[in-house]
């Protein structure tokens, strides 16, 4: 299959997106974590021994909860503190539930990569971070290889802390921006300068970090096409390897605190959501950087970039990544574990996960078996997702079943759209198709029908 189109080169009309748009997954996991549910300890650790047995490298997430302020718009499972202490405990548990997980396995498997989201991870000591991954390194074979990336917020890094993550073989970082407006801001109650975040790019590099991404994200409150056009001319300029462009999830019934951003004034519409979405896109692109999968943009030459243009990308819990792992396991509070037969969470209540780490039970809230059906679909959701086309029948193939019969009612569905090109059992997204994608994967999401209406806007 040739490389992923890099750019849209005819951006579609705001109007167009908008009369399209809906609401779905982001397809991180499939089937999609509204499907998890209360699933036996016994599976997961039956799950891990076979994985063990298997000695293959996986990928490592470390989910730290904890952050000094709660910023409204916030999706993630986050805990507000500026007690230093609470955080230390908990790599104490951490450390706890890793060597639990390395005899769970009973293998010292290699590890691929290493996450470290939250939350805020930095904030804690540089002590405590060291007796953490001396305790990954215990649990997994790690190597010079492994991709070590962490989320950093400029706002409470500091230069001595990045350069103890460096010591330690972190060379990739996300810095979250979302928008510089002050105005924005206010609304979301995040106040970060333009200086603290170009001073962590620059100390990342100096460090020797060769990785750094930047968030942002559209459809917030107070914010116009000409504050998000500014935004990304500022981040444009600290020449970051990549880019996340992400649409705003309100759901505040899920996420009470979300209301404080209601106050603040109301949000843009669909149309209004699509205008800035596709303003920052030309701007992103007309400054070189390829369009990735899902609203992310990366350099070319960068580790993204070369993974898409080499069709080795994957899209996991995380986003998207330049090394896949058939398995990614997750430790800490509310973190997930997937592997081609099994996704699970650990429990979103603090004190839930504390008192399974500490009778020595495995963290499980609720997760979800998949079969052969789920396998084929998500990889052909995980096709769309990352390239914007796939060839069905290949797909099929390698699960042992025919394409044109098996997804027949799909095709059927598919024809005549303007999200997608058909040729046989070849689907290729349309530029609009691109910036649509994820309703181009519920067709062939068979859990869509009964999940209508729980997810954020598709754009």
């Amino acid at each position: 299959m040739p490389p992923q189109r890099s750019v849209l080169p005819v951006l579609p009309d705001p109007a167009q997106v908008a009369a399209l748009a809906g609401t779905g997954p982001r397809y991180t996991s499939y089937p999609p974590a509204t499907e998890f549910r209360p699933l036996a300890a016994a599976t997961v650790e039956a799950e891990l021994a076979e994985l063990g047995a298997r000695c293959e490298p996986v990928g490592l997430y470390v989910h730290v909860p904890f952050c000094r302020s709660l910023c409204w718009y916030c999706g993630c499972n986050v805990i507000p503190s500026r007690d230093a202490s609470r955080g230390d405990a908990y790599v104490e548990q951490l450390v706890a539930e890793l060597g639990a997980l390395r005899r769970r396995l009973g293998a010292r498997l290699p590890l691929g990569e290493l996450a470290l989201g939250g939350g805020s991870p930095h904030v804690r000591s540089a002590r405590a971070l060291m007796w953490l991954m001396s305790a990954v390194d215990d649990a997994f074979a790690t190597v010079r290889a492994t991709r070590r990336t962490i989320e950093l917020d400029p706002r409470t890094t500091a230069l001595a802390q990045v350069r103890a993550l460096a010591a330690m073989g972190f060379t990739s970082g996300s810095l979250g921006v979302q928008d510089f407006a002050p105005a924005v801001q206010d609304a979301i109650h995040r106040h970060q300068t333009v200086a603290q975040t170009r001073g962590l790019v620059d100390a990342m590099r100096d460090a020797g970090f060769d990785d750094v991404n930047v968030d942002l994200v559209y459809g917030l409150p107070r914010q116009s096409v000409a504050s998000l056009r500014a935004t990304v001319a500022e981040v444009i300029a600290m020449a970051p390897d990549r880019l996340a462009l992400f649409g705003y999830a309100h759901l505040p019934e899920r996420l009470p605190h979300q209301r404080l951003v209601e106050a603040a004034g109301p949000l843009p519409d669909a149309g209004a959501r699509a205008g800035l979405l596709l303003a920052a896109t030309e701007q992103l692109q007309a400054a070189g950087y390829q369009a990735i999968g899902l609203d992310h943009f990366a350099r070319p030459g960068s580790p993204l970039a070369r993974a898409a243009d080499e069709h080795r990308l994957a899209r996991s819990f995380q986003g998207y990544v330049a090394r896949h792992t058939d398995a990614t396991l997750g430790i800490g509070v509310s973190a997930i574990s997937s592997t081609p037969r099994l996704h699970w969470q650990a429990p979103s209540s603090l004190t839930a996960w504390q008192a399974a780490v500490l009778a020595g039970a495995p963290p499980i809230a609720r997760g979800v078996a998949c079969d052969d059906d789920d396998r084929l679909r998500g990889e052909v959701i995980a096709e769309l997702m990352c390239y914007g086309e796939v060839e069905l029948a290949a797909v099929a193939a390698r699960h042992g079943v025919d394409g044109a019969a098996y997804f027949a009612d799909e095709l059927a569905a598919l024809a005549g759209s303007p999200l997608v090109e058909i040729d046989g059992t070849m689907l290729r997204a349309t530029d609009l198709g691109r910036v649509l994608v994820r309703t181009v994967c519920q067709t062939f999401d068979r859990y869509a029908a009964t999940s209508a209406g729980r997810f954020s806007p598709t754009v």
